[in-house]
């Protein structure tokens, strides 16, 4: 049996089709998703988790409404990459992508951002403030860190950490400047995630940074 490249269900080897998704498995540039899912890990890339992050931006700014996005990172990607196969590390990955996937809500959305250096991943938490993003960010840190990475060879065990910014619920009485803000907004949160990632660091890892952006 083979895997689907996009959903992971399982297909007999000669399929052109998955059967669940209808994706193709010979083309991947025929898929309507082209461009905008990651080919190594099946879920959004950052094309379409940095429009998705403007878009829920604008919208929260807009209706006063909170949105959180987590940025989370494989620890210990340096050691990792050093003592497993490339194989390997796709298969991590993979089963990392699918782990996040069952940690989060519905509403949530997983997407990778970069495979250079430490892989980061990132989840957009709409209605979610800053005390939501932490609960959903030690859920996820939780799930990983009990998971056995069967495909990981020596890293069975892994962990990640993770930075949050939260853009805050606004009172009506301060819509005007929202909406002069908003693409500051936009541009910013998913910077200051990364900004909250890197200042928890020194730290240590399996750790969770939440950096609330404010105006």
């Amino acid at each position: 049996m083979a895997t689907c490249w996009y959903c992971s269900s399982e297909l007999p080897e000669t399929s052109q089709y998955c059967p669940t998704c209808g994706h193709s498995q010979t083309d991947r540039t025929s898929s309507p998703l082209f461009g905008v899912v990651d080919p190594t890990t099946g879920i959004w890339n950052a094309k379409f988790v940095n429009a998705l992050v403007g878009q829920e931006a604008n919208r929260a700014v807009r209706y006063h409404r909170p949105l959180s996005v987590l940025v989370v990172e494989l620890d210990h990607a340096e050691h990792i990459h050093k003592e497993l196969q490339q194989i390997q590390i796709e298969g991590l990955l993979r089963e990392m992508s699918e782990r996040l996937g069952q940690s989060i809500r519905d509403t949530d959305t997983v997407g990778f951002l970069d495979i250079e250096g430490p892989p980061h991943f990132a989840i957009v938490l709409p209605e979610t403030d800053e005390q939501g993003a932490a609960l959903a960010a030690d859920k996820i840190r939780r799930s990983i860190a009990s998971h056995d990475f069967a495909t990981s060879g020596s890293w069975r065990r892994i962990t990640v950490s993770c930075g949050a910014a939260t853009i805050l619920a606004m009172p009506r009485v301060d819509e005007e400047a929202g909406l002069l803000n908003r693409r500051e907004y936009t541009g910013n949160l998913l910077r200051e995630a990364y900004q909250a990632l890197e200042s928890g660091r020194s730290a240590g890892t399996n750790r969770t940074t939440i950096g609330a952006y404010q105006r």
